[in-house]
């Protein structure tokens, strides 16, 4: 528990005012809820004494209950506030770090932690932990206050009888010691199984077309139900455990009271307790269930959310390894970019994808990228736009290493379109505007003009504000990549990269944007990774990737003249682009 309080104090240190306000309403709540057994035990010895007159009644007993009653709600409330505010505060800042950890991150983290497993985690287990560090963690501290502040008050009335009564509840404390281990490993069993079960329909819903393509439905559908079949199990074991964990608090009350009435017959028969007193005992007694029974469910819940706080203090705690020099600067532009004996290799892997890669590119030039697929093309461009940390050699831009400036900066004036079809569920104009900052109309017509995709506007239902749907589901490959270069044509950024971006556009198409490419972009830095050489023909220079390192380099004529892996490629192509025709 102490570990869990830890892991909190960076929202408590800075949100300690409002852990105040609940504790000040709460220890009035504490102090209301034990008047109504005194107004109680005042009324039962008046009738004992003979004294319950009209006035009596009125302003002993009515009036003092109604202002009790009254405070009573009044403080309730302002307490419930308060913690509702105080959870709802530490929901969304839980939320916007989990979101600014997972922004900050470089590539290596998303090998480690799968989109499903992030999902679970941002749902089920911040929620958890929500509740614990707010609501739970000021409540545990006021139901243990509350215990005092009642067995203090029996104190004063018996000190025997409370001693007697309070014996058989410290059980409770050496129950929750006997299941907190157990408790804490079902969970954790819980959690991953949630996340493993997430992966998986996450999974199931991005290629539902390819399910559906290859007639996979039943199989998939079996699947889900194994994994759906293992987090119930699990969940229901752990519940089991929470069954078994709730009624026995209870019956441990049931043994105090009757403890409490037993001894208390035979202390009212030696004259060791009044009536009166003795009510007002029971009454003390009474309100122990719910604060032991609480505190029970709060330290059991306690468990779970440790559980969960680890898991988010795992996605908390990782340190992205792409880093800034303390001093990094602002890049204006990019004039020249230059990898100088550059190696890289991942994570777990035993050799390196890129290896001593000399290139330099300059301002206005027009480089490609070719080579066998898992060459190392990607891994090259990724650099760029500081996905990937720096391993072995340098990277230079403008003669200056690219850690020496601001990541923000370098990615703002580097325009990349990945292998991958990054669209949103939101309309053809919304996804082509996220390239800029505030882009006109006129702005985002151009960037579509550009990209080619102005002919396919008017075949789509509701033109520029027709919804993709998630990934671009309603879209052709064609269409999709062609709304990733119409996003980075509307940045114009220094550089612009094309990772295999033209590969599922057609030949007029892909000519037509090649076309683009020489017109608007001939004094910006243009870098095409292509598997379909016709995409980089017209490049400066062309560098060819095998196994990481740089085998041929040159324009395509002088490639051609080498009759090497680029020469064979291209023929290769041709050929089979004529037999298509």
């Amino acid at each position: 528990m102490f570990k869990f309080i830890k892991s909190m104090m960076w929202f408590v240190k800075k949100n300690w005012y409002r852990y105040l306000f609940v504790l000040f309403f709460g220890l009035l709540y504490i102090a209301f809820n034990l008047m109504p057994a005194t107004i109680i035990s005042e009324l039962t010895a008046g009738i004992e004494n003979g004294i319950v007159t009209k006035d009596f009644l009125i302003y002993d007993i009515l009036i003092p209950f109604i202002l009790i009653v009254v405070g009573f709600y009044l403080v309730a409330t302002f307490k419930r506030l308060s913690q509702n505010r105080l959870t709802t505060t530490l929901y969304f800042a839980l939320h916007s770090r989990y979101m600014e950890q997972i922004l900050s991150q470089d590539a290596t983290f998303f090998e480690t932690f799968k989109s499903g497993d992030l999902l679970t985690r941002a749902l089920g287990d911040i929620n958890s932990v929500k509740f614990s560090g707010g609501n739970r963690l000021i409540s545990l501290f006021l139901e243990m206050t509350s215990v005092i502040a009642i067995f203090i008050a029996m104190c004063f009335i018996n000190l025997p009888l409370a001693v007697c009564c309070f014996i058989p509840l410290t059980l409770i404390f050496i129950t929750n010691l006997i299941l907190k281990a157990k408790v804490k490993r079902n969970y954790k069993i819980v959690r991953e199984k949630s996340s493993e079960m997430g992966n998986v329909v996450l999974e199931s819903i991005t290629n539902v077309r390819t399910v559906r393509a290859f007639s996979k439905e039943d199989e998939n559908y079996e699947k889900n139900l194994k994994y759906s079949q293992i987090t119930y199990d699990v969940e229901k074991a752990n519940l089991k455990i929470n069954v078994i964990f709730q009624p026995m608090f209870q019956s441990i009350v049931a043994v105090s009271t009757i403890i409490c009435y037993g001894l208390g017959a035979y202390f009212y028969s030696i004259n060791k307790i009044t009536i009166p007193e003795l009510i007002q005992f029971v009454m003390y007694l009474g309100l122990f269930q719910s604060p032991l029974t609480n505190i029970g469910n709060i330290i059991n819940n306690f468990y779970q959310s440790l559980i969960s706080a680890d898991r988010l203090n795992e996605v908390y705690n990782s340190k992205s390894k792409v880093l800034d020099y303390n001093d990094a600067e602002v890049l204006e532009n990019v004039d020249k970019i230059e990898f100088k004996n550059f190696s890289f290799r991942y994570d777990g892997d035993e050799f390196d994808v890129l290896k001593n890669i000399d290139l330099t590119i300059k301002r206005g030039q027009t480089i490609g990228v070719v080579g066998h697929t898992g060459s190392g093309k990607t891994t090259l461009v990724k650099q760029l736009v500081r996905q990937l940390p720096i391993n072995e050699g340098t990277l230079y831009i403008n003669d200056d290493p690219i850690e020496s400036f601001e990541q923000e900066t370098v990615r703002s004036r580097v325009g990349y379109v990945p292998q991958e079809h990054v669209l949103f569920s939101r309309s053809v104009e919304a996804n082509v505007a996220l390239g800029g900052v505030d882009p006109s109309d006129e702005e985002i017509a151009n960037a579509i003009a550009l990209a080619d995709f102005e002919k396919d506007i008017e075949n789509l239902p509701d033109g520029l504000a027709t919804i993709v749907g998630e990934y671009g589901v309603t879209l052709s490959g064609g269409q999709k990549q062609r709304l990733g270069i119409a996003r980075a044509f509307l940045r114009d950024a220094d550089v612009l990269i094309l990772d295999d971006s033209l590969s599922a556009v057609d030949g007029k198409t892909e000519a037509n944007i090649i076309s683009t490419l020489k017109k608007h972009r001939s004094n910006k830095t243009n870098i095409i990774v292509a598997h379909r050489l016709s995409s980089v023909m017209h490049a400066d220079e062309i560098i060819v990737l095998e196994e990481g390192r740089i085998v041929e380099r040159g324009k395509h004529e002088d490639l051609m003249d080498l009759k090497g892996w680029y020469y064979e490629q291209f023929i290769l192509q041709q050929m089979n682009s004529k037999e298509g025709e």
